[in-house]
């Protein structure tokens, strides 16, 4: 009886240092860190000023846009290249003729701000013009004001170009 005895009191011992060894505990902070990053993404809407008619004694005009998406905080500026056809002024091409255009900026630099009044052209060089520091990520539209004066003498066509839009943030 004693070997059982003896038993039975090593088990009670063994259990009781094993509950003890679990109800220890020890702790430590871990640290969370992270950057968040200037960042835009940019989409366009062409300046499509539809049929221009040469005989008319006022000037064509019509609105694109480049839409940006930017990280909060992030204040973006905005250049337009001078397109594939530029010789002195921009210039729209059906292949062997030129019909010249500008692209002004809106008087304001708010978001979505009107044509109404433009006469300074967007910028061709970066960091181009300044934009406001974006107040959320939603998406902001800036438009592109788009001029053919009145009465320039060009064959009959369709005339296009490409004009890069670039962001710098």
């Amino acid at each position: 009886m004693k070997t059982k005895q003896i038993q039975v009191a090593l088990a009670a011992v063994f259990c009781a240092a094993s509950f003890s060894s679990m109800a220890a505990t020890t702790s430590t902070n871990v640290g969370v860190t992270t950057t968040v990053i200037a960042n835009c993404t940019v989409t366009s809407t062409p300046i499509a000023f539809g049929n221009y008619d040469s005989l008319s004694a006022t000037a064509s005009t019509a609105t694109g846009s480049v839409a940006l998406t930017c990280s909060q905080g992030t204040a973006p500026s905005v250049a337009l290249g001078n397109g594939a056809n530029f010789s002195t002024t921009r210039r729209m091409t059906d292949g062997t003729s030129f019909l010249p255009y500008s692209i002004y900026r809106p008087t304001s630099t708010a978001a979505a701000a009107s044509c109404t009044g433009a006469t300074t052209d967007y910028p061709n060089t970066t960091p181009g013009l300044a934009l406001p520091a974006a107040p959320s990520t939603a998406a902001r539209t800036f438009n592109l004001c788009g001029s053919i004066a009145a009465g320039v003498s060009v064959p009959v066509g369709a005339y296009t170009d490409t004009v890069v839009a670039t962001i710098t943030f």
